[in-house]
């Protein structure tokens, strides 16, 4: 985890201890499904949410790349989780039945390509694929399973290595407040049990907190103009009975001011080897307003978001999307039409 406001030594406080297995995740807020032994894959549909619960069965690399574009599913990551296990899916279709090993690693390679292509600011899902890309074996069978295996492994490992986060994560932001003190959290988008495999990043902190009887309100910035914090944030929080407040995007500040907040939490998409980071819309606009009231502001997130090929945030591509986003509201046009629209789905945050 990193800090605005520098290094923050781990007190002996005593904290729920981190989950372990899939138990801990409500079977409402799984955000996906996947069978090892069947090779099945199936996906939280997030764009239905809140009015509806529905998983979406995921066939293989293009259902993969589809959903993740559309952003059916959405984290940091989740992103890589989803990708990947869409290969491991893929290896057992046709198209893969009847290629030699060269043909294989090829089309592995090609399909990794395309993943890629589906969030490049999502650094875990380059991390993963890399890792994929990595692998090898002597024969078309061994090659297959191994891979498969190893697919599984990096989900398993997201799990151990998110409740690690949180565990340690929780213990950092309550150093910097006395033992008996609740804290108000600010945070923006969706960083939850929806955006990864386990109880999320900066979401999961707010859950610990709470399950420690440390949390007196959660502030939810709507998080415009997707509304991840509006449908997805707040969907969370109430169905686990944690108390949230919404806010719209602009009243972060107000919100700093007479709402006594005590810490600000976000995720990340990805981070530079210097603590540059880049997140979703909003981030920037919090780093500076915890920064002029003097807020201790956080970045949660794994070791799988640091981009290690980075020096600094200068060179992170910041994905921009469809201007319909922001001009309509379920087909109903907002704006008048031909509208210029600057619609960047992330910002960056560099270290002071």
């Amino acid at each position: 985890m990193l800090s605005a406001s520098g290094v923050v030594a781990q007190p002996n406080a005593l904290l729920p201890k981190a989950p372990e297995g899939d138990s801990f995740v409500s079977e409402s807020l799984k955000s996906l499904k996947y069978d090892k032994e069947a090779n099945r894959l199936q996906i939280l549909d997030q764009l239905l949410i809140p009015h509806e619960t529905k998983y979406v069965e995921v066939e293989g690399v293009e259902d993969g790349f589809s959903v993740i574009k559309k952003m059916q599913v959405r984290g940091a990551p989740l992103i890589a989780s989803v990708a990947t296990l869409s290969l491991a899916v893929a290896l057992d279709r046709p198209e893969a039945a009847e290629l030699d090993l060269e043909k294989l690693r090829e089309f592995v390679k090609a399909k990794c390509s395309y993943l890629l292509s589906s969030r490049p600011t999502a650094i875990n899902l380059s991390n993963a694929l890399n890792v994929v890309l990595a692998f090898n074996a002597d024969c078309v069978d061994e090659y297959k399973s191994g891979l498969k295996s190893l697919i599984y492994s990096l989900w398993k490992d997201e799990k151990v290595e998110n409740r690690l986060l949180l565990h340690f994560s929780t213990a950092c932001v309550l150093a910097n407040f006395p033992e008996d003190r609740k804290l108000n959290v600010m945070t923006v988008c969706n960083t939850g049990s929806l955006a990864t495999s386990s109880l999320g990043t900066a979401l999961g902190v707010i859950r610990q907190l709470h399950a420690a009887g440390r949390l007196q309100m959660a502030y939810a910035l709507e998080t415009r103009p997707y509304n991840q914090g509006v449908r997805l944030t707040t969907y969370e929080l109430v169905h686990d009975r944690i108390p949230v407040t919404l806010i719209t995007d602009n009243m972060a500040a107000a919100a700093m001011k007479l709402k006594n907040i005590d810490v600000v939490l976000v995720g990340a998409d990805q981070v530079a080897m210097n603590g540059d980071t880049a997140n979703k819309i909003g981030t920037y606009m919090l780093g500076v307003l915890a920064a002029y009231h003097k807020i201790p502001f956080y970045v949660v997130t794994p070791s799988s978001s640091i981009n290690r090929s980075r020096a600094d945030g200068s060179t992170i591509t910041i994905e921009e999307r469809p201007a319909v986003e922001m001009t309509t509201f379920k087909g109903i046009p907002l704006a008048p039409e031909g509208v210029n629209v600057w619609n960047p789905r992330s910002t960056l945050l560099r270290r002071i």
